[in-house]
């Protein structure tokens, strides 16, 4: 059994009415399911510190969210037949979602909340709880709100799923609901490939010959499909090995330390790996088993960071490829013992609208003391991390940017001593931003 402490939060949601009393389940004036006794006990005292118990009867692994009036502060992950324990408050409210997405769990298609109105309350998710049929649905009761607000216009990928009946009239919400129809290239006008054939080669070639790019960045050659031309400095370079280059100070001091700051701010949790994805284009989150550090997104106030905005700008003037084609910084804190086992930043190949990603920009923020190399596994090459250096490969084939190349598997070495940050861009062969903003990348953040 689990045990989770909410905070004291009792002036934050006041008691709500609640439907009378059953044995078993009931349906509350707003639809939802109530599974057990749902009386208020009216001894209570609104400040007095409860316990509720759930326990998951669903075949379901779910995620227990404190109903905070937004869309949901997550409380408690439970697997099938796992039970845990809640310190809560009177006329506290929790719903119920299947684990890793903001998909509903519901009872014979009524949504499955739990409201808390007596001491030492017991719920279930019963064992036929499961997603709702109706794909066009409002999840949050603020929803409507959002949307008079402009929320439909200004995130509607994100209200498209979430909050699909409020954006129905403003967006045809519950035709975009469909992924296929949302993610078409006419619907989001997609714009030519940044790289053609023969690109990638003349990118990297004009890098290897910039002699301001060495003076400034420290440019190196790491390797190249002609080392002996461009100076590659790994000793085991041969004809037609792919490119990797190192810019050895490329960040300065107060860049490193905005990233670092932007993790805090945002937050680190440990590294999720993508899931399955539903009927709405949500991608499910799962904990890693090959990858046991820690990352947050740099979003928000983080990439506001002056710090954060000039380090990104130095990337796109040495790429040339314009931010709406990045991914948000990707922050990263490896503590000892960690790592990131063997794979690959792309597949063979990507037909999403955004499409591969085809360059990787990794940052190191830290100097280690041992361990924590990039090391790429296919070509026996490691790379040290050293703080303020930038780390570039490509990701695909420069004869067809629209296939991968299958030698660029990489890993992050186990950090024997000391600690690790870092930070990369994703660059993507098409824009990123509109797809993302649309609900087209599987991420809902």
């Amino acid at each position: 059994m689990k045990l989770f402490r909410l905070l004291a939060l009792a002036a934050a949601v006041l008691p709500a009415p609640i439907s009378g009393s059953v044995s078993e389940a009931t349906i509350d004036s707003s639809g939802n399911v109530i599974t057990n006794d749902d009386t208020i006990d009216k001894t209570i005292r609104k400040n007095e510190e409860l316990s509720t118990h759930v326990t998951n009867q669903s075949p379901f692994r779910s995620d227990i969210y404190w109903d905070d009036g937004e869309y949901g502060t997550l409380i408690s992950t439970l697997d099938p037949e796992e039970s845990a324990s809640l310190n809560t408050y009177l006329g506290h409210q929790f719903f119920v979602t299947r684990h890793g997405v903001k998909e509903g769990l519901f009872v014979d298609e009524k949504r499955l909340v739990f409201k808390v109105g007596q001491r030492n309350q017991q719920f279930y998710i019963p064992k036929n709880a499961a997603k709702s049929t109706k794909l066009c649905q409002d999840r949050f009761s603020v929803c409507k709100d959002y949307s008079k607000n402009g929320g439909c216009q200004s995130s509607p990928g994100w209200m498209i799923v979430h909050c699909c009946e409020s954006c129905d009239e403003a967006l045809n919400a519950s035709e975009l609901i469909d992924p296929k129809k949302r993610c078409s290239k006419e619907n989001l006008n997609t714009p030519e490939p940044v790289w053609k054939a023969g690109d990638l080669n003349k990118l990297f070639e004009s890098w290897a010959t910039n002699e301001t790019l060495k003076d400034e960045f420290g440019l190196e050659v790491v390797s190249s499909p002609e080392p002996e031309k461009y100076q590659a400095t790994w000793e085991k370079a041969s004809e037609g090995a792919p490119w990797v280059v190192v810019f050895n100070n490329f960040l300065t001091d107060s860049e490193v330390a905005d990233l670092i700051r932007g993790g805090e701010i945002e937050g680190f949790e440990r590294s999720t790996d993508q899931g399955n994805i539903n009927e709405v284009g949500e991608m499910e989150k799962v904990v890693s088993k090959t990858r046991t550090s820690s990352n947050a997104w740099c979003m928000h106030s983080c990439e506001r960071l002056p710090g954060v905005r000039s380090a990104t700008k130095k990337i796109e003037e040495v790429t040339g490829i314009p931010y709406v084609n990045y991914e948000s910084f990707q922050l990263l804190n490896y503590e000892k013992n960690q790592f990131y086992r063997s794979h690959h930043d792309s597949s063979s190949t990507d037909t999403t609208p955004a499409g591969h990603r085809i360059l990787t920009f990794f940052l190191y923020l830290s100097d280690v003391e041992e361990g924590g190399e990039t090391y790429f596994n296919k070509l026996d090459l490691a790379v040290k991390p050293k703080k303020g250096k930038a780390l570039v490969w490509p990701s695909v084939r420069d004869d067809n940017p629209t296939y991968w190349d299958a030698r660029m598997f990489h890993e992050a070495k186990d950090v024997i001593k000391g600690k690790k940050m870092a930070a990369n861009h994703w660059i993507h062969m098409n824009d990123y931003h509109t797809p993302n903003d649309w609900g087209c990348t599987g991420s809902f953040t």
